[in-house]
């Protein structure tokens, strides 16, 4: 199955910005969010791990997972890929002026093991167009991490 995409027009924000104004990009849209009690049950009839098990594991896992990186370590979480946090700070001229408040939030960092870098490797695209049912209405969230331009 291809991934879905569909062309929308953006700010051109490369050098070239002052003789092209606007350029077109592909845009991922998005497909069915499959709810957590799905994916629970999912893997729990492939497993031979009842859902009750599968969740109580994924649950604890988090707990764990954060404990850990709290600490400032890197969880591997076997052939998922392992996670971190990351942050950056306000910059000082003097080392006697940082303030620990200058650091920003940490972010999670995600590392995909091997399969899912395959996986991603062997990835299909595929346009839509405006009349394609499923599509993102351009007034809506598109789950698109760069910022809307109008």
């Amino acid at each position: 199955m291809a991934m879905k995409f569909k062309l929308v027009t953006r700010k051109n924000m490369g050098p070239d910005q002052k003789e092209v104004p606007e350029k077109v990009y592909a845009q991922m849209v998005c497909g069915d969010l499959v709810p957590f009690e799905e994916f629970v049950e999912e893997v729990a009839d492939s497993s031979g791990v009842g859902s009750a098990g599968v969740k109580a594991v994924i649950d604890r896992t988090v707990v764990v997972l954060v404990r850990h990186m709290q600490h400032g370590r890197r969880v591997h979480v076997g052939d998922l890929g392992h996670f971190r946090y990351n942050f950056g700070s306000e910059g000082v001229v003097e080392e006697e002026k940082f303030a620990t408040t200058m650091i920003r939030e940490p972010k999670v960092r995600f590392f995909p093991g091997k399969a899912l870098r395959v996986a991603k490797s062997r990835t299909n695209f595929e346009k839509v167009s405006q009349d394609d049912k499923g599509i993102n209405d351009p007034g809506k969230d598109d789950d698109d991490d760069r910022p809307v331009i109008e």
